[in-house]
């Protein structure tokens, strides 16, 4: 009996069982604990890392303006490669040794490295141009920099390309908001229109009349209309007269830039409107203090550019179609070939040998005519284009047709005097006095055309219509690219469609914010401006 209460009083004991699961139950808590533990580290790791490129990139940035605020400065600060004032974080590229720390900031610094140009070893100052800025393909004119930040153990690389502030950053571009001296008819107008007519409306263009004028006459108050669209960034080295609700930028982005702004009621604006208190509608805030910019005085350096075969002198005539032109010379020679290899074409004025005339005539709006030779340096254009082409001409640019693109074509037109808009009409005695109809002497093959795809420069005077103020109203012009003038040329009267000339539908090609066509011309002593970021992965 008492060993059977033995055998039943063991069987009842638990010890054996509960120390095992006490035992497993607190490997899986201590198992737990591990991992919540390894869980925040892992984290607070990635906290961490993730702070640290953040502050790297930061630093990068940092180091992108510490150059950029030199360059503005002094716009020659790129020419002295590593030889910059110190303390400085500039070096040849492969080195990151000179580094700089982030002002305000704990730990974090960054280096700026110097990328030469194409097939060039490093920066020099004893060639400062031919090692660091590009000279051809779409990079032509630009140079770059590689700025690294650190923080921490992480580091992020940023590569600026820089180029100097261009025409083809605006849709629309004049160094003067009013009519070019030259389409003020008689010769003692025009005498004094160059010197009146050179002031902006804030220096006292229309404070006094022309000197020397007959009928005292005062400088053309040429304005934008309610109907018109300048669609793109907008640049005047003046400022601009208004008439209505023009349209004048096409988003928030477009720069809106008036470079001698009028003071009204101790206020400064950018316009002044001359029918009715209107406000034109602009898409962005407009800068009023924006930097002058001048063009070059004319584009001969572009003769030396163009290959021989492309070096034309008198007047010629060029109808593009795709990667092929056809050239008609002022002796009527023709012939086709391919678009020139380095994209430029030059036309140089000639002498009497092209001509019975030789080039000495002044240009006027109301006695344009159109002969088939001639010893000016003129270019007749018109066609369908899909190559990379420069056209300059000593002379005047007759856009003589429509001027088409295809594909990634890109046209520029560079005049030293005009760029004209070809409208045959009978010559006049006078402005507005059309006598004959629109029957002026024409080129076969030639229309007044309604769309314009191209960038273009007149140096010295206007991009305008012929007899712009003679006839029924020619529609709209559509521009799609970039117009620069010195003086603003008129296109049109009346900012209607009962009135002559065109409406304007002008419409900037946003592809000229990063590539331009072959060896356009840039303003004298431009800034630099920062063309694109690109982050460089390892």
């Amino acid at each position: 009996m008492n060993l059977l209460r033995r055998h039943l009083h063991a069987l009842r004991e638990e010890q054996g069982f509960t120390m095992a699961p006490v035992v497993i139950a607190g490997m899986l808590i201590s198992l737990v604990v591990a991992v919540s533990l390894s869980a925040a580290q892992g984290d607070l790791n990635l906290t961490r890392n993730d702070l640290d490129q953040k502050q790297a990139y930061e630093a990068g940035r940092a180091g992108l303006n510490d150059y950029a605020h030199h360059l503005n400065n002094d716009t020659n600060y790129w020419s002295l490669c590593t030889n910059v004032p110190q303390p400085s974080a500039v070096n040849q590229m492969g080195s990151t040794a000179k580094r700089r720390p982030v002002p305000g900031s704990t730990g974090s610094s960054y280096a700026i490295e110097l990328l030469p140009a194409n097939g060039q070893p490093s920066c020099s100052t004893a060639n400062p141009t031919g090692s660091m800025i590009e000279s051809g393909g779409d990079a032509a004119g630009t140079f770059r920099i590689r700025a690294t930040g650190y923080a921490g153990d992480s580091k992020q690389s940023i590569v600026a390309t820089f180029k100097r502030r261009s025409f083809l950053d605006y849709i629309y571009f004049t160094q003067l908001e009013t009519s070019d001296p030259v389409t003020y008819g008689d010769p003692a107008t025009i005498a004094g229109a160059y010197q009146q007519c050179t002031k902006t409306v804030a220096g006292g263009r229309y404070d006094a009349p022309i000197p020397g004028s007959p009928s005292g006459t005062y400088c053309s108050a040429i304005q934008f209309a309610a109907n018109d669209q300048v669609k793109g960034p907008f640049h005047t080295n003046d400022s601009i007269l208004t008439c209505g609700t023009p349209t004048i930028g096409s988003s928030p982005s477009d720069a809106i830039e008036m470079s001698a702004p009028v003071t009204r009621g101790g206020v400064q604006y950018g316009w002044t409107p001359v029918c009715g208190n209107y406000t034109p509608n602009l898409s962005s805030t407009p800068n009023l203090t924006a930097p002058v910019l001048t063009p070059p005085p004319t584009n001969a350096q572009l003769r030396f550019v163009a290959q021989s075969a492309y070096r034309y002198s008198c007047q010629v005539r060029i109808v593009l179609n795709g990667t092929t032109m056809t050239v008609t010379k002022s002796d009527g020679s023709s012939s086709t070939l391919p678009l020139p290899p380095n994209g430029v074409i030059h036309v140089a004025n000639g002498t009497s040998a092209c001509s019975p005339s030789p080039c000495s005539s002044a240009y006027s709006p109301y006695l344009a005519s159109y002969s088939t030779s001639s010893a000016c340096g003129n270019v007749y254009i018109r066609g369908t284009y899909s190559g990379k082409l420069t056209i300059a001409a000593q002379n005047d640019i007759v856009i003589a047709g429509t001027l088409a693109r295809t594909g990634d074509g890109m046209l520029g037109l560079i005049a030293d005097n005009f760029v004209r808009v070809y409208h045959p009409f009978a010559a006049q005695s006078a402005r507005g006095n059309c006598e004959g109809g629109n029957n002026g002497s024409g080129l076969t093959g030639s229309t007044s055309p309604t769309r314009i795809d191209a960038a273009i420069l007149a140096i010295q005077h206007s991009f305008i219509v012929d007899h712009f103020d003679c006839g029924a109203s020619l529609g709209t012009l559509t521009v799609n690219g970039a117009i620069s003038q010195k003086f603003r040329g008129a296109v049109g009267t009346g900012g209607s469609s009962s009135g002559t000339g065109y409406l304007k539908d002008y419409n900037y090609d946003p592809r000229l914010r990063y590539i331009s066509p072959p060896y356009f011309l840039d303003p004298i002593e431009a800034a630099w401006k920062t063309q694109r970021e690109t982050l460089d992965f390892p």
